[in-house]
């Protein structure tokens, strides 16, 4: 859905609404409202109360934030904005800026608020933020597609995203790789998404990496090149579905990315010393 607010810019923004399960609500945090908008200069909001919360990850550009009792904050890119939507609220975009947005609700939602606020305030960076971000994009991705998400995928990134906020630096530990969580949403995006032509530039695009170092950082954290990690993933799949379902080759390659049968055949082969057939009656005897 596009924004009809003034001063964003309607063409470059987008925002979604979701209304969980009655379920869903008694258990999990969900969304409210998310999405990615384009500020000009100026663009104001002054907002009474609403019964959710507002988490902002400020790209570019700047913010004032002006809260209840609160001195003026001045946010910058990079920055997270955490605000109880429960009180009046108010920030203006000081410079042409770009954010990506959820409002959030559910079951833990005041705790995770007050535990951060407390702990860092309204305004602050986190050590590892593209884990955070990502995890974001992740759910307005799933809206932009028009997929149904499960709430508890949602509420599952949703914690992810809070508790990457709650933590302080001196909680990371010291051995752990920067690029930990980005290559390990790679890996999820491929498991995730085998049926797609999965590239190299497209992969470390999301790690936000260049092709060249993305394929050393990976092959690093996995111990193997990105290209054989998508195939190790596809024949993986692959045999699960020969052992656990009746599809028929043409099925599997449509789910697991082959290009045909007979190149699903031959690769298999080479990798398993029997036919998908035969691999198939030898699991199932």
């Amino acid at each position: 859905m596009k924004p009809a607010e003034k001063n964003v810019l309607n063409e470059q923004s987008e925002h979604y609404v979701y209304r969980p399960t009655n379920s869903g609500a008694r258990v999990f945090l969900y969304p409210e409202w998310l999405g990615t908008y384009r500020y000009v200069p100026g663009y104001t909001l002054n907002r009474g109360p609403l019964d959710n919360f507002l988490l902002f990850f400020i790209r570019s550009g700047r913010f004032a934030i002006d809260l209840p009792d609160r001195e003026r904050i001045i946010a910058h890119a990079g920055d997270f904005v955490l605000i109880d939507c429960y009180k009046p609220q108010s920030y203006q975009a000081l410079d042409a800026s770009e954010v990506l947005w959820i409002h959030f609700n559910g079951i833990s939602a005041r705790m995770y608020y007050d535990f951060i606020s407390e702990r860092k305030g309204n305004v602050f960076s986190t050590a590892n933020s593209q884990f955070a971000v990502n995890r974001l994009q992740r759910i307005c991705a799933g809206f932009r597609a028009g997929k149904r998400m499960s709430e508890p995928v949602m509420s599952r990134y949703l914690t992810d995203i809070l508790t990457e906020c709650a933590s302080a630096p001196d909680e990371i530990p010291t051995d752990e790789s920067s690029h930990r969580y980005a290559m390990e949403d790679v890996q999820e995006f491929i498991v995730a998404n085998l049926a797609q032509e999965l590239t190299n530039e497209e992969l470390a695009d999301m790690a936000c990496m260049s092709p060249g170092y993305f394929i050393k950082e990976f092959r690093r954290a996995t111990g193997v090149t990105p290209h054989a990690f998508i195939v190790n993933a596809r024949m993986d799949a692959a045999k699960r579905m020969l052992a656990d379902s009746q599809a028929s080759l043409k099925q599997i390659c449509a789910k697991c990315g082959f290009s045909s049968p007979s190149a699903f055949c031959l690769a298999f082969k080479r990798a398993q010393g029997m036919t998908p057939l035969e691999y198939r009656r030898s699991v199932r005897e």
